[in-house]
Parts: structure tokens; C-alpha cells; sequence
């Protein structure tokens, strides 16, 4: 990771734009103000760090880097087992007519062992926690294959096992979704929300 990014980093510009001049960057990162001044200047070209008014901030491809070589670091140093945490949200309803379909719950029956209640639990990430689901996405997905009937074509589906509570339960990242990037979707035999007792705005924890 470039020298400046890792001062950076320290500085706090992962969570939030910041105000700091070329000498102290260099200072943190050990290095000229000439030599800190060149290399912010390498990663505005490159597309990584963008100056506003109010100050310096990663842009989405920064932070994407960022979280992968971090998730890399942190499995290394600690093992596969992480978790992700968030809140509960209503979904749109596709979950509970897509699980419907026997195309998914056949597989998902041979794959995982259980048949899944239809519909999804619907868990909102806050932005501290979306270097987790990079490290999730870069692990090795069962995939649950699209398929075709009368009607239209049906897409892919990552899944990864995952436990909520001690339940076994499953992630599906979806190749096409509605929710935004900060909305995972969680598969049981359960419906969750009943037998965890939970409620919209509620958090939870998935553990891997």
C-alpha cells in the first residue's frame, strides 16, 4: 500500500473528508513535502484520493483497495471467522416470490440441506462495516444456478454459509438485485424475524 494512503489512513480520511497540508503528511508519513505533494498528486490522477472544500477524501475506488487488501491482512492474522453487523430493514418482497421458485429451493435444498422459508431477512451495513462484505465476496461462493421457464430467464445466485444466533443460515448475493450495495440478504429454513423476535431497526449479527 502507498505510503501516502497509510498516512492517510491514519489521519482518518477512510470515514470522512480531511483538512491537512503536504508537510504534515509527509511528517506522518515519513517522507519530503516535496515527495508527499508529488504522490497526492499521483493518486488525484489515478483516481484514488479527490481535494474539495472540504479537504481531501478516498473516492469509491480507493476504499474499495482499501478493504480488500485489509480484509486480506486481517484473514491472515486472525483466520477465516468474522462477522458482519447491521440493523434490520424491510425488504421489497422479491425474496419471498424468488424462494418460491423451485428452481432456487431445489438447489438450495441439495446444497445447504434445509428448505428455505420464502422470503429473505434484510440487513442494512453501516459504512464501517462494508470491508467485510469485500472480505465475504472473496471467498468461495456456492454458487446456486440461474435457470430458465416459460416466463423469463433467472440469474445466479452467491451463497455463503453464515449462522445468526447459533441458526444456520445462508448469504445470497444475487447477481441482480434492487437493494443498494449496503443491503445483504439472509436465507433460513427459518422465518428470522419470528423466531429471533426481531423488528425492523433491531441489530443483528452474522457470523462466518
Amino acid at each position: 500500500m502507498d505510503e501516502l494512503i497509510f498516512a492517510l489512513l491514519k489521519h482518518g480520511a477512510y470515514l470522512r473528508p480531511i483538512r491537512i497540508t503536504t508537510t504534515e503528511l509527509g511528517r506522518i508519513g515519513r517522507m519530503s513535502q516535496q515527495n508527499a505533494s508529488y504522490r497526492l498528486q499521483s493518486l488525484e490522477k489515478n483516481g484514488m484520493v479527490q481535494r474539495n472544500a472540504e479537504g481531501i477524501v478516498f473516492t469509491k475506488k480507493a476504499k474499495d483497495e482499501i478493504a480488500r487488501i485489509y480484509a486480506d491482512m486481517k484473514t491472515s492474522v486472525e483466520g477465516e471467522k468474522f462477522e458482519l453487523n447491521g440493523k434490520i430493514v424491510s425488504g421489497l418482497g422479491e425474496g419471498k416470490f424468488y424462494l418460491s421458485l423451485e428452481g432456487y429451493r431445489k438447489q438450495i435444498r441439495e446444497r445447504f440441506g434445509f428448505r428455505p422459508f420464502p422470503g429473505t431477512l434484510n440487513i442494512e451495513l453501516n459504512e464501517k462495516e462494508m470491508w467485510k462484505k469485500q472480505q465475504v465476496l472473496g471467498m468461495e461462493p456456492v454458487v446456486i444456478m440461474g435457470f430458465k421457464d416459460r416466463d423469463r430467464t433467472y440469474g445466479d445466485l452467491f451463497s455463503y454459509r453464515c449462522k445468526i444466533e447459533g441458526r444456520e443460515c445462508v448469504l445470497i448475493i444475487p447477481i441482480r438485485t434492487h437493494h443498494g450495495p449496503k443491503v445483504i440478504e439472509i436465507i433460513s429454513q427459518f422465518n428470522l424475524k419470528k423466531t429471533m423476535h426481531k423488528k425492523d431497526g433491531d441489530s443483528v449479527r452474522v457470523v462466518f
